[in-house]
């Protein structure tokens, strides 16, 4: 701070603080006195401003604390004081006090005060600060124009901007600011801030003394979980090595829980240092005091009535002679926030009502190297869900969000109910899972609890505009899928916005066309059929027309017409994860003057039918973001077949054509997927899926039919698929290129009637914002197609790697790009398949 002494001022409090000079407090004030024969008491008779014009002498007044007729002391506290309540307003760059005049024991001050400036443009320069860091830093930091400059903005700027480059392992990053008067208004400040990040500081190593039963490096490992030692490889791109001093005392206080999970409950930290070497880099010393290692002895259990101490001591799953975990035993207990999947012993009382039982670990002795335990149970009374209330839903109807809480009046309290109506209301996809929330009031004077769901409403409808080359013609398509439909509400236009919406209904309609090609489609799924429990209802119905003329201008035509219903209930054994599908489809293909492969044999004219009947049973936990989702896993068993109509033929089949033998066509079908999702570091989730199908007919001399066959390759999208066949996704080929003959005839022409698929995939979120959910992600994938069991083989794959990116908005659903190299050559060529590049619009890999 600044601070002038003028031959008349009494108290000056000065400053200039424009990035250059800045003061270390503001709350401090400096005075200085040249009162001469001036000190004394005297009684306040008025004050004068000078230097702003907003400020009545009456207000600057007010700011002082001062009032007309009161004594003051020259000099004095009430003056001092009076100039720090001024400069604590943040209201001015400069206050300064004089004796504007003396008139016997009457004494009139004169306060000079400048106005803070205004901000002006703002530019920040130095290393990688482009145009859009620029943004991003002047919006981070509320720099707007005409924001004024304070000492408290200057100082947090300071602090705050170079925080962000620390977090990322710039150690000494740093910032300046330079002023000068706008161009086009004086009273406005320019800041020109230059960022000066420096370099990226490492840690060189990472050393421990004092640990004998514990490695340097799985101490590094296990706790130093954020403070990593430089490493090369993988691991170092995972997770790179920086200094961040919170991060480092929370993985000090790891090292001590890892320490008590092997059994050393006396472990401490001696004392440990950090300090830069020659290199610039760190290097961190942390001395320990193992102590000694510690056994479970007596383990005993204490007002417990609702639950056995049998049953308690198997869902404890410790026992006498075990090493002492002291932060798994606790966990399964139930402090330290339990066990994730509500396997402790306090989640299995509040899921049964126990909102207010309170479940303690003890440690009741210590003889030798044996800990006697005593687990203190106070059950209390069963809790009842009370008010149970919602916001947010602007679109969506109260019944929609009712039939999903699992939070219902009248209810015992649970733990999971929470859990699980939170996975039901994200799953919707109506709401942004990122904002869904709750607030929980428990009442343990009545032993009842009430509970407030805060829903954000987001875009549910989604537009699908795609335009490309296939089947040697271009093909557009326009779908519109209305997520959140109210079929009740059609005939009610008031209601359309564009559509009637809110009761969680789905309609989807698409439209196909090509030079050649047509198809249309529409579909409907009400997912709560009877109003009492869910069991989604859908039907769905799609016309395929193909029309072109041969090279002897003949027409020739292809129709494919195709209906289902189905029905997918949600079940309550073995969990509530579970639902079940049961549905009927029909097609009829009518070709006329149409090229038709039926296994090698081509045929012109004829029809072919195909009535199935197919069942379902999934496992849905994958969450919490459908989206993207972090945790839990989906599985999927399917079954689809069609009746034995060969077992209740006479027909010899040897004689027959193949319009014949497949007017109605027979088969089965088994597929099996899994896709499980964990996180690995921090925000990276882990993708591991794995697939399989396989198809047969009923009647050896039919054997498979040459419809429903499967085919591998590309992201599933093929143009004049006419035969109903199954399209697996690879990436890093075209589609369905895997298909066809090979000199070890492993991936058959004409498709195959098993398949293997397996991936693993990373994703990384960038933003999963209302606006839009964009994750990047890298892969590896390996899948092939065979056409009989005898040559199966499910390690000899078609093999790629790549990268890509997904973004998700509501109107248009889910978007991604990839990029992926394949390393097996495809079934005409002698090299491997390469790079491709593809595009993909609402599918799921």
């Amino acid at each position: 701070m600044k601070f002038r002494l003028l031959p008349i001022i009494m108290f000056v409090a000065s400053a200039h603080f424009y990035g250059q000079v800045t003061p270390q407090d503001s709350t401090q004030v400096n005075t200085s006195v040249q009162a001469g024969n001036q000190a004394g008491t005297y009684t306040l008779k008025d004050i004068v401003v000078d230097g702003v014009k907003k400020y009545t002498p009456a207000q600057i007044l007010r700011f002082t604390g001062l009032s007309k007729g009161e004594t003051v002391d020259i000099p004095g506290q009430k003056i001092s004081n009076a100039v720090k309540k001024l400069w604590d307003t943040q209201s001015f760059s400069e206050v300064e006090v004089y004796v504007q005049s003396i008139e016997g024991e009457t004494i009139i001050l004169k306060f000079y005060l400048q106005d803070l400036k205004d901000l002006g443009e703002v530019k920040f320069t130095g290393k990688g600060i482009g145009k859009s860091k620029n943004e991003k830093l002047a919006k981070d930091n509320n720099l707007k124009p005409g924001t004024k400059i304070t000492q408290n903005l200057v100082s947090s700027l300071k602090t705050n901007i170079p925080k962000d480059f620390i977090k990322k392992g710039y150690a000494d990053a740093q910032i300046t600011i330079q002023d000068k008067v706008n161009a086009g208004d004086p009273n406005l400040v320019d800041w020109t801030i230059n960022v000066d990040k420096g370099k990226r500081i490492k840690i060189d190593h990472i050393e421990f003394e004092g640990n004998t039963a514990v490695s340097d490096r799985k101490l590094r490992k296990k706790a130093f979980k954020e403070t990593k030692q430089k490493r090369f490889g993988i691991g170092g791109i995972l997770k790179s090595s920086k200094f961040i001093e919170e991060k480092y005392q929370e993985d000090k206080q790891n090292l001590i829980s890892y320490y008590n999970s092997l059994g050393y409950r006396d472990a401490k930290v001696l004392s440990d240092s950090v300090w830069r070497n020659k290199r610039n880099n760190y290097e961190i010393n942390v001395k320990l005091n193992e102590g000694k290692q510690y056994y479970i002895g007596d383990i005993t259990f204490t007002g417990n009535t609702v639950y056995s101490t049998d049953y308690l001591q198997r869902l404890l799953g410790y026992k006498k002679g075990d090493i002492y975990d002291a932060v798994g035993f606790n966990k399964k207990v139930g402090e330290d926030g339990g066990k994730e999947d509500d396997s402790d012993i306090k989640s299995v009382y509040m899921n049964n009502g126990y909102l207010f039982s309170n479940v303690m670990p003890v440690e009741k002795s210590v003889d030798g190297d044996k800990v006697n335990l005593e687990i203190r149970i106070n059950e209390g009374e069963k809790a009842t869900w009370n008010r149970v209330t919602w916001e947010g839903n602007t679109t969506t109807h109260d019944h929609v969000i009712l039939r999903a809480l699992r939070t219902k009046p009248g209810n015992l309290f649970a733990k999971s109910d929470i859990k699980r109506t939170y996975f039901d209301l994200a799953g919707m996809q109506f709401f942004d899972p990122q904002q869904v929330g709750q607030d929980i009031q428990p009442n343990q004077q009545d032993n009842t609890v009430d509970i407030n769901w805060k829903l954000v409403e987001k875009g549910s409808s989604q537009v699908q505009l795609q335009a490309g080359y296939g089947g040697n013609s271009f093909i557009g398509t326009l779908g519109l899928t209305f997520n959140n439909f109210s079929l009740r509400n059609f005939l009610k236009f008031k209601d359309f916005k564009p559509v009637p919406q809110g009761d969680g209904q789905t309609l989807s309609l698409q439209a196909q066309a090509g030079q050649y090609f047509q198809n249309y489609s529409i579909g409907f799924t009400e997912p709560w059929l009877f109003g009492t429990r869910p069991t989604a209802l859908s039907v769905s119905l799609n016309n395929s027309r193909v029309r072109y003329s041969d090279a002897y201008g003949s027409s020739q035509k292809l129709n494919i017409f195709s209906a289902s219903v189905g029905l997918n209930r949600l079940l309550k054994w073995p969990d509530d994860y579970f639902s079940l599908y049961t549905g009927l489809q029909f097609q009829k293909y009518d070709f006329n003057n149409y090229p038709f492969d039926f296994g090698g044999t081509t045929e012109y004219y004829g029809t072919a039918n195909n009535f199935s009947i197919n069942l379902g049973l999934s496992r849905n936990s994958a969450g919490i973001d459908p989206i993207f989702p972090t945790v839990g896993s989906n599985l999927d068993l399917s079954v689809k077949f069609t009746p034995p109509y060969s077992l209740f033929s006479n027909k010899d089949y040897s004689t027959l054509t193949p319009t014949e033998k497949y007017k109605w066509m027979e088969f089965y079908k088994v597929k099996f997927k899994a896709d499980v999702y964990n996180e690995i570091v921090g925000k990276l989730v882990l993708r591991s899926s794995a697939e399989m199908g396989f198809m047969d007919g009923y009647n050896k001399e039919l054997g498979a039919p040459p419809f429903e066959r499967f085919y591998v390759g590309g992201t599933g999208l093929f143009g004049g698929r006419f035969d109903g066949r199954e399209l697996i996704p690879l990436r890093g080929y075209e589609n369905a290129s895997t298909y066809g003959g090979t000199s070890d005839d492993i991936t058959p022409a004409g498709g195959g009637t098993i398949y293997n698929r397996f991936t693993l995939e990373l994703r990384y979120p960038i933003s999963l914002n209302q606006t839009a959910k964009i994750y990047a992600l890298t892969f590896a994938e390996g899948g092939n197609v065979w056409n009989s069991w005898g040559s199966y083989n499910p390690f000899q794959l078609k093999r790629s790697i790549g990268i890509g990116v997904r973004v998700y908005m509501g109107a248009f659903g889910l978007i991604g790009f990839d990029f992926a190299y394949g390393f097996d050559k495809t079934v005409s060529g002698t090299e491997p398949s390469g790079w491709k590049t593809h595009f993909l619009m609402n599918q799921s890999l």
